[in-house]
């Protein structure tokens, strides 16, 4: 029988080795967030899916109502963007508030969040891919929309930073689930950039092809990240 410790006649107990000590130590996939700093996390998280539902609620009714009264089919996909990001944050709320049960598997249920977050990345591109065509392809006239370019200037750089501080956040708590949320969160708002570029370009007069042709710049991105967490290949550093 090996031997797995060394006895210390002056303590009176056994002493184990590093081997017997590494093979305790090794982690689980996901481990929950427990202690004080666990719970700190945790609060901070929902403090920045808060925020990003002010965000999505908000600003994404805003551009859907400019959108019917504008007729504009890129402040309709951003409204439409907003809603699918809001229900990716929802789903990580409630994942969130289940870290704090240590009883419950957690790699599972982190597993599932990531693949919902990869389907919401999925319906990104489908709708991305098939707005862009018909924009192409349509004559379709765009009156200017003040409100809209300052819904789409915040959003390209206020949400970028909170995108930043939630995958930061899940990395710290250890969730892959909650690094998607984030990864969405971030691709959203370099789309919003890319509709701000458009509409700012419409606005000096630009033919009206161009706000199409970027927006179909995000869909090899939301299908690669969609394949990806839906596949279960997901990871918990923006690229």
């Amino acid at each position: 029988m090996p031997q797995t410790g060394l006895y210390s006649p002056r303590a009176g107990f056994p002493l184990r080795t590093m081997a017997a000590v590494s093979r305790e130590a090794v982690p689980g996939p996901v481990p929950a967030v427990a202690g004080p700093s666990g719970e700190a996390l945790r609060r901070r998280m929902l403090w920045l899916l808060g925020l990003t539902f002010v965000h999505v609620f908000g600003e994404g009714g805003l551009a859907l109502y400019e959108a019917i009264r504008t007729g504009s089919l890129a402040l309709l996909a951003f409204g439409l963007e907003s809603i699918i990001e809001g229900g990716a944050a929802f789903l990580a709320v409630r994942h969130l508030r289940h870290l704090a049960d240590e009883e419950e598997d957690h790699a599972r249920r982190d597993q599932m969040l990531a693949r919902w977050i990869g389907v919401s990345f999925l319906l990104l591109a489908a709708y991305t891919l098939v707005r862009g065509a018909m924009e192409l392809i349509g004559t379709n006239h765009v009156e200017p929309s003040t409100l809209g370019l300052l819904l789409t200037i915040f959003a390209t750089f206020g949400m970028p930073v909170v995108g930043w501080f939630k995958w930061k956040t899940s990395q710290r708590i250890g969730s892959k689930g909650l690094a998607a949320e984030a990864k969405e969160s971030i691709a959203c708002s370099i789309d919003s950039g890319l509709t701000m570029i458009a509409m700012i370009a419409g606005l000096l007069g630009a033919p009206g092809w161009v706000d199409p042709a970027l927006s179909l710049l995000m869909v090899p991105w939301f299908l690669r990240e969609g394949l990806a967490h839906v596949r279960g290949r997901v990871h918990a550093h923006v690229h």
